[in-house]
């Protein structure tokens, strides 16, 4: 069952495989406690009145909370429509090396208690879901192969991404904290799934999940005849925010531009001496990784969601 991990109605800034990175200058370190979320990158709220109203008033439930790790991407370089005939299109497929399962879900259960705690401290009566999804109406909708209703195990979640959606993930794993309850859809039309629920229980709903990306890719035309294209170690935090209150209404927060991190946990681009996942501990796909050091990698990971997340609390706040 392909458990895909949000809903339609999240708004989220897709990343194009060609993305260059914010911070362009290797040797300048961003200090992420310093930086303004709000202002830099463009965090912006569509929250009626009446949601704001909600949320203050009326119990809040997470309706899931998610951390997506691509690991295998492929980029592409088409020939531009001037050069030469016979100038073909240049493919590049890299995957994740070094990176474990365990370190990934530590840092998502890390994550959801700071996320939690922070919706508390301003004012939010959080409550953890499981009277909710007992109800008749959360149980009717817990054999629907296209959502997920219950307790999370634990197990990151495989999923392969098809080449139709035109992302540059091709794999990726899905972390959600163990005994997380998750009640959450990916059906085209998602809305009656969380209003009724919402309605029915006079409960606020918040899903808030992030996509990482581990490299970006860089096409460059040569005159006429040469068509090149680059992998680059790049981290970058794609998130996604969606609020459903009792009332029917859908809001969210949108964070405006891509977040990119600093790159010193990479260790460059390697060949891989096997597909059996012994490499990389996530997807063994591809003849070529980009390495890294696992503990810079989940530090600089965590240091970015958790100073995100504590914006993304404060203009929640200031909209209640």
């Amino acid at each position: 069952m392909k458990k895909l991990l949000f809903s339609l109605f999240a708004i989220a800034l897709l990343v194009t495989p060609q993305a260059q990175a914010k911070n362009k200058d290797k040797n300048k370190t961003i200090d992420w406690n310093q930086v303004d979320f709000v202002k830099d990158y463009k965090i912006k709220a569509k929250i009626p009145g009446s949601v704001g109203k909600s949320l203050s008033k009326n119990p809040t439930f997470i309706s899931d909370f998610y951390l997506t790790q691509a690991s295998l991407m492929k980029g592409s370089s088409k020939a531009g429509t001037l050069q030469k005939q016979g100038v073909g299109s240049v493919f590049s497929e890299v995957e994740l090396g070094g990176i474990s399962k365990e370190a990934l879900l530590n840092l998502v259960e890390e994550l959801y208690k700071e996320f939690t705690n922070e919706l508390k401290t301003a004012g939010l009566n959080i409550v953890d879901g499981k009277q909710l999804i007992e109800t008749s109406y959360a149980q009717s909708k817990k054999d629907d192969k296209n959502s997920m209703v219950g307790q999370a195990d634990g197990n990151a979640i495989f999923d392969k991404v098809s080449f139709t959606t035109g992302s540059d993930i091709r794999e990726q794993y899905i972390f959600r904290p163990e005994g997380k309850i998750v009640y959450t859809t990916w059906k085209k039309i998602p809305a009656n799934f969380y209003q009724r629920l919402s309605s029915k229980e006079s409960t606020n709903l918040i899903s808030i999940g992030y996509t990482v990306r581990f490299a970006a890719f860089n096409s460059q035309h040569v005159g006429l005849s040469k068509n090149r294209l680059a992998t680059h170690a790049a981290l970058s935090i794609t998130p996604s925010i969606m609020i459903v209150n009792p009332k029917g209404a859908f809001s969210w927060i949108r964070v405006g531009e891509n977040i990119w991190g600093n790159s010193g946990w990479a260790e460059g681009l390697v060949k891989t001496s096997s597909r059996d996942g012994s490499f990389v501990g996530l997807s063994s796909s591809a003849d070529y990784a980009v390495a890294a050091n696992q503990d810079q990698y989940i530090a600089e990971l965590k240091n970015i969601v958790s100073n995100l997340q504590k914006s993304i609390v404060s203009v929640l706040k200031e909209n209640m």
